[in-house]
């Protein structure tokens, strides 16, 4: 069995419609993919990429006064394999016969202690950035999930892995741009996040588990489909 980190996540979140697609194949209501975001992290790794083939750091590791660059000790092909979705970084969970995987957006390198520094790119356009950190909003939450499993992949995969994640942040809000004149400039930011990992194989007990049961879970507090559904079957009774 092969469990992606986008599934993984999902089960976190919901239960029961992790249960009703992977079991029963009934899928929740679909969301519109991201097509500006995914350009954005397109540019991001190009940008990266460049850098790595020099060893030099980003501009932005330097704002920061963090002693960073690009981690260059894969070679292309295997970065480009932990890169895309369908492959991703795999390792075999050890409570479980499960092997897990994620695709990263990129790696870098804390010069410091020789760790991996584990890290993910988001776009956005919001007047007042959050704290991804102490947010209740149930997709930051998600967030914090994503950095925790490509950490626990890499450890896994015998990385020494830094214990401080961070996000690189793009955000379209810049006051100065008074037109659109084919472009959007966009300020960049670094959020940095304390890993954890040792919840995560209990979870995927809890997982393999869930898929092995005749009986459905019961659903997520943070699902909006399940709430949804309920709030409309209560109004009809």
């Amino acid at each position: 069995m092969a469990i992606s980190r986008s599934k993984w996540d999902s089960f976190i979140k919901c239960p029961l419609c992790f249960y009703l697609l992977e079991k029963h194949q009934i899928k929740p209501p679909g969301t519109p993919g991201h097509p500006i975001n995914s350009r954005v992290d397109a540019l991001l790794k190009e940008e990266f990429d460049e850098l790595r083939a020099k060893g030099e750091p980003h501009p932005i590791f330097k704002e920061y006064e963090l002693n960073f660059i690009p981690y260059n000790g894969l070679d292309p092909e295997t970065l480009k394999k932990y890169r895309f979705n369908r492959v991703g970084v795999r390792a075999r969970s050890k409570k479980t016969d499960i092997e897990i995987f994620g695709a990263l957006d990129d790696l870098w390198l804390n010069k410091d202690t020789d760790e991996i520094v584990v890290l993910d790119y988001k776009a956005t356009s919001n007047k007042k950035l959050e704290e991804y950190t102490s947010s209740d909003k149930h997709y930051h939450k998600s967030y914090l999930r994503q950095l925790d499993f490509y950490a626990y992949l890499l450890k896994l995969n015998d990385f020494k892995v830094h214990d401080t994640g961070y996000w690189l942040i793009c955000n379209a809000q810049d006051e100065s741009q008074k037109t659109f004149n084919k472009k959007v400039n966009f300020k960049t930011t670094l959020l940095s996040y304390k890993l954890k990992t040792d919840y995560i194989e209990d979870s995927l007990v809890d997982l393999k588990n869930c898929l092995e049961s005749e009986k459905m879970p019961n659903s997520g507090d943070d699902c909006d489909n399940c709430r949804w559904y309920n709030e409309k079957k209560n109004k009809e009774n």
